[in-house]
């Protein structure tokens, strides 16, 4: 049987790819540990990445907004930010078995034999698996297009996806990914806006790309409106305490947590912690230890890496002296 023998939890920024150099000692010390989280993935011999993210209304909008999706086939990265259009190969036996595992389960994922996915994946997959050697199994949040799914559900789904892990008929090792958060504010109107201003895009918002006569021009003014921000705000103290009861396991009171509390004091942006709530379903056996966190408003956001290993009276000494990552 299959075994899920370790984890990554780390945020994204599209600031990273536009201005690395912004984020200064921060921000490589950041790039500095996801690189070496990349030698803890290649060194645990994980054979298969389940990959748990969000789309940024690139694939995704109000005409069609699934709550959990599944790429069961082919799955292409946009290239926005100036990343990569990644071809990503996808361990379609364990996608199948993790969507026919939910459906036994009561969580009735929306899957796709063609999954376009933009940098909430592919900058997971810039930094922890950029040659593509080990494959994917992607997996979408909402954490965009209120109402989202509560973090309760996210946990529910997590231990679906642990459930199927530990049922399917490979002796494979798989490592779980999550990717976004933390706290950040995005410039995106809130689909009830009646400022005239916000209303172009809420009409791409409500029906998609259809709706973009010059694709171009939208794209680019998109990127615009988030590179012209040379500063935003981040909530260092809510950070620290997210990241607190993450290590400490206090899994009861993230699953709580309502939309609007994080709305709050993690901004709109921070709803991607739902994507950490999959992840903590999925590992919460496992030791999760802080490798990095740095408050980077330059890159907008809190960033932050977690390790998630075996506990270490389940591996050999040896073993754990290796995975271990210092901060």
């Amino acid at each position: 049987m299959a075994k899920i023998i370790a984890g990554v939890a780390m945020s994204h920024s599209p600031m990273i790819m536009t201005n690395e150099a912004g984020g200064g000692d921060k921000g490589q010390h950041f790039l500095q540990t996801a690189s070496e989280m990349k030698k803890v993935l290649e060194d645990s011999g994980a054979d298969v990445i389940v990959l748990i993210s969000d789309d940024h209304f690139n694939s995704y909008f109000y005409d069609q907004m699934p709550a959990f999706t599944i790429g069961i086939g082919e799955c292409e990265g946009w290239g926005d930010w100036q990343l990569p259009k990644y071809h990503i190969p996808v361990q379609e036996d364990l996608a199948k078995h993790i969507l026919h595992t939910g459906l036994d389960s009561n969580v009735d994922f929306a899957f796709t034999l063609k999954m376009k996915v933009d940098h909430g994946h592919t900058q997971g997959i810039y930094f922890l698996n950029p040659d593509l050697k080990i494959p994917v199994v992607p997996i979408a949040v909402n954490t965009s297009a209120p109402p989202l799914p509560t973090m309760d559900r996210c946990f529910q789904v997590g231990e679906v996806i642990r459930k199927a892990i530990e049922s399917w008929d490979k002796d494979l090792k798989v490592a779980i990914v999550a990717s976004g958060g933390l706290s950040h504010w995005v410039p995106i109107p809130k689909i009830e806006s009646e400022k005239p201003e916000d209303q172009s895009l809420i009409q791409v918002l409500k029906n998609g790309r259809q709706e973009i006569d010059q694709l171009d021009e939208y794209l680019k003014l998109r990127e615009t409106n988030v590179t012209r921000i040379k500063s935003g705000p981040v909530n260092e103290q809510m950070d620290r305490e997210f990241l607190r009861l993450v290590t400490e396991k206090e899994f009861t009171a993230l699953r709580n947590w309502s939309a609007d509390y994080i709305e709050e004091h993690l901004g709109n942006g921070g709803q991607e912690i739902h994507n950490w709530l999959v992840l903590l379903g999925a590992l919460q056996s496992l030791d999760a230890s802080v490798a990095c966190y740095e408050p980077i408003p330059e890159w907008v956001t809190g960033m932050a890496i977690v390790q998630f290993s075996q506990p270490v009276d389940q591996i050999h000494p040896e073993q754990a002296s290796e995975n271990k990552v210092s901060i």
